[in-house]
């Protein structure tokens, strides 16, 4: 009876441990094939994307990052997109049309500090001198990702 029992407690022990090492060699695994990437924005080319508008990005497999350049008086048109948008005003001002509670707010927002648009959220910016705006989407935009404005950009135009 006693060798039973040694015998189903090295089953379980044998058991848990194997599990514990895929779990292990699965994370290893998983991290091993994440792409690590690296960019520099400096080197980077800006594209046009609106009067006064420049932006540069890229992108993870699970967010983004832009910095856009905007010129005083330059306008982001009314919008919204299924993504979280964290605004950080590096230099410059900006006036925001957002919703808040319920109501649409509009929001002055500069050099050093962050707006935090939840998802599908509209806004819209207007710039009240130069700018150099860093947001981050998560998930990643996939509008963008075709190369092709997408339509809130097309009619500021």
């Amino acid at each position: 009876m006693k060798f039973k029992s040694i015998i189903a407690a090295l089953s379980i022990t044998i058991l848990f441990v194997s599990h514990t090492v895929n779990a292990q060699v699965t994370t290893i695994d998983s991290v091993a094939t994440s792409k690590v990437q690296h960019f520099d924005f400096d080197k980077m080319e800006s594209e046009t994307i609106g009067e006064g508008i420049k932006r540069k990005w890229f992108h993870g497999e699970k967010g983004q990052m832009t910095i856009f350049n905007l010129e005083k008086e330059a306008h982001i048109p009314w919008h919204q997109h299924p993504n979280e948008q964290i605004t950080y005003i590096m230099s410059g001002k900006v006036k925001i049309k957002t919703i808040i509670d319920g109501k649409e707010t509009i929001v002055i927002v500069g050099a050093g500090e962050v707006i935090v648009f939840p998802e599908n959220v509209p806004h819209e910016f207007w710039t009240l001198e130069d700018t150099v705006d860093l947001d981050v989407h998560v998930p990643v935009r996939q509008d963008w990702l075709s190369k092709e404005l997408p339509e809130y950009l097309k009619k500021g135009k």
